[in-house]
């Protein structure tokens, strides 16, 4: 199977530019058999999305929500995933692995450390991962708090992927996951994985991320 683990919806990221129903198009034509839907959860956000935690979070989940009611249309399964942001810091994360009540339960995520999110991630089976750690302004956080680390492929970003080769070297127990990072059209199917065996569901991905039966999809123009 095909997974993108990295993209955004206009309806839950300000800063994307496609909509739900445009991404799922987009990454039925490239041959993609499942999402992972990661709008930024940070709280300057967050706060423009409610007043109430529920109605924060139920305006987060749109754009996920309307990519899922979309799947039997594209034939694209999609899962929700997280990429967010921790205070007072720059640097984003991706948590694959939960699911809509764990936000509802955990609607002040962002104000959390480093360390208590990745404990409290673990205590669901979730993973932690840090988002493009070396792209211009962001550095990696915390190692002995992270399961792994993006290698993003989002081209023309800044991501400093060789930095990052060289960063893992002393860090040889963090795992990799590949994402395109997609907010518009033209960086639709950049990255993401592949793995024999069919998935159903986040909580089977993440057993194969685990497991490190996953081929990361990589670009040459990821840098």
């Amino acid at each position: 199977m095909k997974i993108e683990m990295h993209v955004h919806t206009s309806e839950g990221s300000p800063c994307a530019k496609a909509d739900a129903e445009s991404i799922m198009k987009a990454y039925a034509e490239e041959g993609y058999d499942a999402l992972v839907i990661t709008n930024h959860f940070d709280s300057v956000l967050l706060n423009e999305f409610g007043k109430t935690d529920e109605e924060k979070i139920e305006r987060y989940l749109l754009g996920y929500r309307k990519a899922k009611a979309a799947e039997e249309k594209y034939g694209i399964q999609v899962m929700l995933g997280v990429e967010i942001r921790l205070e007072p810091n720059e640097e984003d994360f991706l948590i694959y692995g939960i699911d809509e009540d764990f936000l509802f339960q955990h609607p002040d995520l962002c104000f959390l450390s480093q360390e208590e999110i990745y404990h409290l991630c673990h205590s669901c089976g979730a993973l932690f991962y840090q988002a493009h750690p070396f792209r211009e302004l962001c550095v990696p956080r915390e190692p002995e708090f992270l399961d792994g680390v993006e290698y993003n492929q989002r081209p023309n970003s800044g991501n400093h992927n060789e930095k990052l080769d060289e960063w893992r070297k002393a860090y040889p127990e963090l795992k990799l996951v590949s994402g395109s990072d997609c907010h518009d059209l033209d960086q639709v199917g950049f990255g993401g994985i592949e793995t024999e065996k069919d998935v159903h569901n986040i909580k089977e991905v993440v057993a194969l991320m685990k497991e490190e039966k996953i081929r990361l999809i990589v670009s040459t123009d990821s840098n």
